[in-house]
C-alpha cells in the first residue's frame, strides 16, 4: 500500500492507494473508494454501491479530477501550500497573486490586519475550481487591490504586505 500526502481543495490529506485486481482501492481519511479503469485518464468509481464517472489530467504539479462534473484540484503539499505565485513571483512575498486567471470569490483579511506567513489570505475560482491563495511571509496588509467579484490575472497584486522584521 502506498500513502502521500496531498491537499485536495486546500484541505491536508493522506491517500492510500492499493491494487486489487482490476481495481485500486484509494483511502481518503476515513473514507475507502473503489477504482476501475475506463479509458485514457477516464475511471469509474464505485463509492457506497454507487458509481460515478471520473477523468484526471495532469498538468503542472496538479492533478484536475472531474467526478460526474464535480471538479477537485489535488496537488502534493509544498512549503507554501497554494501560495499563490503566479508566473514569475516566486520572489515577491509581499505580494499575493492569483495562481491563474480567476474571479476573487472571498478576501479573508483588511487593510491594517497583521498575518502569519501560511495564512489563508484569498479564494480566486478559476475553471470552476476555488483556489486558496495563502501568504509567503508574515506582515501587516499594505493594500487589497481588488474586491468579491472582481477578475484577476497573475500580473496585478491581488494584496500587498509590509513584510515583518
Amino acid at each position: 500500500m502506498n500513502s502521500h500526502d496531498f491537499l485536495i481543495d486546500g484541505e491536508e490529506y493522506t491517500v492510500s492507494c492499493e491494487r486489487k485486481g482490476d481495481a485500486v482501492m484509494v483511502t481518503v481519511g476515513e473514507k475507502e473508494y473503489e477504482f476501475f479503469p475506463a479509458g485514457d485518464n477516464l475511471f469509474n468509481l464505485t463509492v457506497n454501491g454507487h458509481t460515478y464517472h471520473a477523468a484526471a489530467v495532469y498538468n503542472k504539479g496538479t492533478y484536475y479530477i472531474d467526478i460526474d462534473s464535480v471538479l477537485l484540484e489535488v496537488k502534493e503539499p509544498s512549503e507554501d501550500g497554494f501560495a499563490g505565485e503566479g508566473v514569475g513571483h516566486a520572489g515577491e512575498k509581499d505580494k499575493i497573486y492569483a495562481p491563474m486567471p480567476g474571479k476573487i470569490v472571498k478576501i479573508m483579511v483588511e487593510v491594517g490586519d497583521a498575518v502569519e506567513e501560511k495564512q489563508a489570505m484569498v479564494i480566486v475560482e478559476a475553471m470552476k475550481m476555488e483556489n486558496q491563495v495563502n501568504a509567503k511571509a508574515s506582515g501587516t496588509v499594505r493594500a487589497v487591490n481588488f474586491a468579491p467579484g472582481d477578475q484577476v490575472d497573475t500580473e496585478s497584486p491581488i494584496i500587498e504586505l509590509e513584510l515583518a522584521e
